[in-house]
């Protein structure tokens, strides 16, 4: 793993300030071996060497020194090929963090206690993305959602689904601006065609009444 911040300010003082040649050079690794979280001063890291654990999965980052927890910077390796690397926080991936799965997806952004939690954007291997707001693992909020045909929709979503008010777009630039539950349109909405000209429809569940 890259040095941390710490690291890269203690760099830039080598570069502005004058050392005389009976000073001890400066120690990386032991530099590397303390470290202060910058967020919770209190909290003193530590850099260890690669970990491997007996399932395969590996790990390579910064620890609580007291704790022994995985906290600060640092990159987990599951034996399937999946990774995460960003921040830790007292075990759990908390802060912001990359995580990239098997399938191809990958999801960048924020996390509270494992789980895609805040702004982020998940991609999937065949295209689609997603980025705007996650709770608790889902999207849950506001958020845009693109697929590889063109059509995109934008508004408000509720595990997982578009639930709320929002406007899909179709690749033609026709569109509809109105209300879903579950997926599906729900309650009155706005058609408009290619050409601008609109009307109001009204769905329940997702069927035309």
């Amino acid at each position: 793993m890259e040095a941390n911040s710490s690291i890269e300010e203690l760099s830039k003082a080598e570069t502005t300030e004058t050392f005389n040649d009976s000073e001890e050079d400066i120690n990386i690794e032991e530099v590397k071996a303390v470290m202060i979280d910058q967020e919770n001063p209190d909290v003193e890291l530590e850099y260890r060497p690669l970990t491997t654990y007996e399932d395969g999965t590996t790990y390579d980052g910064q620890w609580n020194k007291v704790t022994g927890l995985m906290h600060g910077k640092g990159t987990y390796t599951w034996a399937n090929g999946g990774e995460y690397e960003g921040d830790w926080k007292n075990g759990k991936a908390n802060g912001r963090g990359t995580e990239t799965y098997p399938s191809g997806a990958s999801y960048e952004g924020e996390w509270k206690n494992d789980e895609k939690h805040g702004k982020g954007k998940y991609t999937w291997a065949d295209g689609k993305v997603y980025e705007g707001d996650f709770k608790v693992g889902k999207s849950n909020g506001f958020g845009t959602h693109w697929w590889p045909s063109g059509d995109k929709y934008e508004g408000f979503w509720a595990n997982n689904d578009r639930n709320g008010k929002g406007t899909y777009t179709w690749q033609d630039g026709s569109k509809f601006v109105g209300f879903w539950k579950d997926g599906k349109k729900h309650g009155k909405g706005v058609f408009y065609n290619v050409h601008g000209k609109k009307k109001i429809k009204k769905y329940e569940h997702g069927k035309k009444l």
